[in-house]
């Protein structure tokens, strides 16, 4: 009988390639412990997630020691089942978000179901990469109908936003602040790292299968303070994640955490890619000045090639980057990385730069501004709709969230006027070879009746 996902996989893992992709363990290197016996079902001698007893509630408490939160709680479900239950814990159908346009798809598809307002604000884009700089502070954007605010801190491209200041901004006003840290879950093994958004936060969640030692799915979420409704949270986990956690996945989060500080592996990591950024710089490929050192982003324009090129070049290597824009590529790096994959990944852009070399040449797209929304999220997802091909739907309400897929930050959100400039944009990155979801044959549902 065939097993063609199965057989998929089986042959990518013969290839013994070489990652910088997610997860943190980097094809199972890190994974030093037995997971497979462990996947069980919920027993008397097992416990529940759901309904934590010793064994649980002493892993959450040691999760919660080391990131200082005033609880937390390992989950199996992602950030994307952190930030669902993170929202409803601090908000109510009717309420208002605020968020940046760079936010994850999670965020603006819980607004969807659930009825709450989101309203972005603008962010600044770097003139080189393309990509939206830190934040400094919202002030300016908390209006007398903001309920919450969420953050992406650290960004997809390792961009820190001052979380300090923009706490201090929110409880000022009485309104919580959400930080999405799904990037930065080893910000905790401390300088020279970013401190961790938990310090400052209410709510904090953090994927610990992007950087750590975890298997796909393994996530935190730590909350601190009272403007969150922790029962609504609890209860939140328990609907959007699934009643039959995977245990091993559980596990490996567990193990995760102990990891972190141990013989200084981060620190190692930190000092390989500083080594690696100064040997990059010789070969005419610009570097991303980031916040996190082991986010390594590269841009090819003096090369003359987009990000997906640069990004195929290396697969044909046996490489794999985490994921390519239009602009850049971008390469996650752990402990689980050694030396002679950052010497081979130097090698091959080496041979990159030789093939191409330095045209002078600019990409002079850009990603398009986020804007005032015509619909609600909710009421976008609801609506009556119909399928238009996308450069017939310019002017239409759109009824679904245009993705590339990573990061997961749409183009086009979920009520939404499209624009000629988003359309001109995603049809650019799919012609590249980007992969773009919210679409089905090159249509997106639109709504037939806007009226409020």
């Amino acid at each position: 009988m065939a097993t063609p996902l199965y057989e998929r996989l089986k042959a990518y893992a013969k290839q013994n390639r070489i990652s910088f992709a997610m997860p943190g363990h980097k094809n199972g290197r890190g994974l030093k412990h037995d997971l497979l016996s462990l996947d069980v079902t919920e027993l008397s001698l097992t416990e529940n997630l759901h309904n934590p007893n010793e064994y649980v509630k002493t892993a959450q408490k040691l999760l919660s020691d080391l990131y200082g939160s005033e609880k937390s709680y390992i989950l199996t479900g992602g950030s994307t089942s952190a930030i669902h239950s993170m929202i409803c814990g601090a908000l109510k159908p009717g309420d208002t978000l605020l968020a940046a346009g760079d936010c994850h798809m999670s965020v603006v598809s819980i607004c969807a179901v659930m009825g709450i307002n989101i309203r972005f604000f603008p962010k600044e884009l770097d003139s080189v990469f393309a990509i939206p700089k830190r934040i400094y502070t919202v002030k300016k954007y908390i209006t007398d109908d903001t309920d919450a605010v969420i953050i992406t801190s650290p960004t997809y491209y390792g961009l820190c936003s001052d979380i300090k200041n923009i706490a201090e901004e929110c409880h000022a006003k009485g309104i919580p602040l959400l930080v999405d840290e799904a990037h930065g879950a080893h910000f905790v093994s401390g300088s020279p790292f970013p401190e961790t958004a938990v310090h400052f936060a209410d709510a904090v969640c953090q994927s610990a299968h992007k950087t750590l030692n975890a298997l796909n799915g393994a996530a935190y979420l730590h909350v601190n303070g009272r403007r969150i409704d922790r029962q609504r949270l609890e209860q939140s986990l328990s609907i959007f994640q699934s009643s039959s956690p995977s245990y091993p996945t559980a596990a490996s989060a567990d193990i995760a955490r102990s990891e972190i500080c141990c013989n200084g592996k981060w620190q190692k990591t930190y000092e390989m890619c500083r080594q690696f950024r100064e040997k990059v710089s010789e070969l005419g490929i610009l570097m991303l000045s980031n916040d996190d050192m082991t986010r390594l982003v590269l841009n090819f324009s003096s090369l003359g090639i987009t990000g997906f090129s640069a990004s195929d070049f290396l697969t044909r290597k046996g490489i794999d980057a985490e994921a390519a824009d239009l602009f850049n590529i971008i390469l996650i790096v752990t402990p689980s990385n050694t030396k002679k994959d950052m010497q081979k990944l130097l090698k091959s852009l080496k041979e990159l730069a030789a093939v191409h070399g330095r045209y002078g040449k600019r990409i002079t797209i850009s990603p398009p501004p986020v804007t005032e929304k015509t619909l609600s999220p909710a009421r976008a997802f609801f609506a009556e709709r119909t399928p238009l091909y996308l450069h017939d739907a310019v002017g239409r309400v759109s009824c679904s969230a245009v993705t590339p897929y990573p990061p997961g930050v749409p183009v086009i959100h979920m009520g939404d006027t499209i624009r000629a400039e988003q359309v001109e944009y995603i049809e650019r990155l799919i012609a590249e070879g980007a992969e773009v979801t919210g679409l089905s044959d090159n249509k997106i549902m639109t709504a037939v009746n806007t009226d409020e």
